[in-house]
């Protein structure tokens, strides 16, 4: 009898378990969801080029036709995306402060001026301080298809499809490069046939990313004694903050796919290339920087690199290949994408020297201690899709001119595309007011106005509410880390009431100077690590087998929705495996 109880206390506990991964499983897929879903849109393609609505797209035409007099066997089909052009805008301008979602090279006299966003300004740099976030305007010219349409720039628009070439042009493709052998023309060519895709985009393609010398990632010498004997000529997977992280995740993913040759990395880079990006409708140099082409039922996020300039520079290899080669004059065809409601003439060229102009896109900034819920519908009550955070950038779509439940419930987006109703300021009947969403060119005169941001002190590390005696901070800090941030002397505690030394590492539950009271994320158990315990220690939680005081509750809710679910869990399972990192 004792053993029966026993078992079926065990399948209890397995159920719950089983349904905890479940929560995991289903939160994982909301995520990609919310994430990457574009708004329905009916894309249509023609080749009927004098049927193009001169009112709706103007020069198009005319354009077009002026290429085709010059170069007779050219061939041109139109996207007509069914995107609003401000919509097209709206959604590449994002990422501010984070990832932007278009780049411009940095410390480039050309590239200066109105070419740099003036949300993050030429004091920020991203990728080791390579690039700057690209401007609104500098998007504008770069997306606009009327300012590309001439002999030099055509070639980003080409269709990518299989086509036979020769070998000698390849061979002088290549030449005096590190592709220049035997066997990598020959696996070029292989791979293009494989995969139907051109050869002469596979090589401008690779020169692109590793120039003609070739790169650390292209070379087989590894990286810091790691990853020796490996190839990734497309760069697939090389991201992350720093050049270390770079090289080293783009070695890692070679290696993972056993790309021990320079051949086996064209090959197997180029189905990767053509199974993630041409046959899900992405088929001109274009469509893989600006991914408005929504074949695979998404729009904008897929995109190969943020290079703003990518596209282009790889049109003109290819330009120069076919010119080198006296084949300018072939039967290519180009994909030229349109939008709804363009602008009459062509966007004009950023300048380099000019301040930037007033951007049509409403960015604010989110002000508030944590987080704000986003909602499908206005209303404290609607359903919470997404969490928006402190100092996040987003897209304000509409603003709302009525209240619902006492306050004004914006329509935003977020850098990821997910969209959501969020409230603008604190609730009418609230007795201090704040203005959670702050635009971004007038946050000066707000911050004047927000007696709460004095409270705080904060960096990367830590911040402390001198207000309600709250320290939170992230992994891995110590007591010193502390007095570098006060600036003064201070005594810390754990939980026993014993005093830690200057290099010890906090844990949720010390105190500070017997008033402040440490919060370190993910530290469910207050031992000062983040392991396993501590998912444990969660997963109790969530089985309703322990309860816990406000401070470890704030420790466990890790990814700052005010709510402790499979959302946190999943996070820290991914902190463990090195997958993500805690902020504040």
């Amino acid at each position: 009898m004792e053993k029966t109880k026993e078992v079926k206390k065990v399948n209890k506990n397995v159920k719950k378990l089983l349904a905890i991964f479940i929560l995991i499983i289903s939160y994982i897929i909301i995520n990609l969801i919310c994430g990457n879903t574009a708004f329905a849109v009916t894309q249509t393609t023609s080749t009927d080029i004098n049927s193009i609505d001169l009112n709706q797209y103007p020069q198009i035409k005319e354009m077009i036709q002026s290429l085709q007099t010059q170069h007779p066997n050219w061939k041109f089909k139109i996207l007509y995306t069914d995107i609003t052009w401000s919509d097209a805008i709206a959604n590449e301008y994002v990422g501010h402060g984070a990832s932007p979602r278009n780049l411009v090279p940095a410390n480039n006299a050309s590239y200066g001026g109105q070419w740099i966003c003036s949300v993050c300004g030429a004091g920020k740099t991203y990728d080791s301080g390579n690039w700057h976030c690209a401007s609104e305007a500098a998007i504008a010219y770069m997306i606009d298809a009327r300012n590309s349409l001439n002999n030099s720039d055509i070639f980003q628009f080409m269709e990518l499809s299989y086509s036979e070439c020769n070998v000698d042009s390849l061979k002088a493709m290549v030449a005096n490069s590190f592709l220049s052998s035997d066997s990598c023309v020959n696996a070029i060519l292989q791979a293009a046939q494989t995969h139907n895709v051109n050869p002469y985009y596979i090589v401008a393609r690779i020169f692109q990313e590793q120039g003609r010398d070739g790169s650390t990632l292209s070379k087989g010498q590894g990286y810091n004694g790691q990853y020796i004997g490996v190839y990734n000529v497309f760069n697939i997977g090389a991201n992350g903050n720093g050049k270390e992280t770079v090289i080293l995740n783009g070695l890692k993913k070679a290696q993972d796919n056993g790309w021990t040759t320079l051949e086996s990395s064209i090959i197997g880079g180029t189905q990767i290339i053509a199974k993630s990006y041409i046959s899900r409708g992405q088929n001109t140099l274009y469509l893989q920087k600006f991914d408005v082409d929504n074949s695979d039922g998404n729009l904008y996020w897929h995109q190969y690199m943020q290079n703003i300039l990518a596209a282009q520079k790889e049109g003109e290899t290819l330009r120069k290949t076919f010119a080198d080669m006296g084949s300018l004059e072939g039967e290519y065809t180009f994909i030229i994408p349109v939008f709804k409601n363009m602008p009459s003439t062509a966007s004009a060229r950023p300048s380099t020297t000019s301040a930037n102009n007033p951007t049509s896109t409403e960015l604010v900034r989110i002000n508030v201690t944590n987080s704000l819920y986003l909602r499908d519908q206005p209303g404290k009550n609607a359903t919470k899709i997404s969490s928006i955070y402190k100092d996040e950038i987003v897209t304000r779509l509409e603003k709302a001119t009525t209240k619902v439940d006492g306050t004004y419930w914006d329509y935003i987006m977020k850098a990821d595309g997910t969209r959501g109703y969020s409230a603008r300021e604190t609730y009418e009947n609230e007795s201090t007011y704040k203005l959670y969403l702050v635009p971004v060119n007038n946050e000066e005169a707000e911050d004047s106005k927000d007696s709460a941001s004095t409270t705080i002190i904060k960096n990367d590390k830590v911040k402390i509410d001198m207000e309600t005696n709250n320290t939170t901070t992230i992994p891995n800090v110590t007591v010193k880390d502390l007095t570098d941030l006060m600036t003064t002397d201070i005594i810390v505690k754990n939980a026993n009431g014993e005093v830690l030394s200057a290099d010890s590492k906090l844990g949720t539950g010390c105190v500070i100077n017997d008033s402040y009271t440490v919060v370190v994320l993910g530290d469910v158990n207050g031992d000062g690590e983040i392991d396993s315990g501590d998912l444990f220690y969660t997963q109790k939680y969530l089985l309703k087998k322990a309860t816990f005081e406000e401070f470890t509750l704030k420790a466990c809710d890790v990814n700052n929705d005010n709510e402790i679910n499979s959302g946190d869990l999943f996070f820290i399972q991914k902190y463990l495996l090195r997958k993500t990192d805690f902020s504040l």
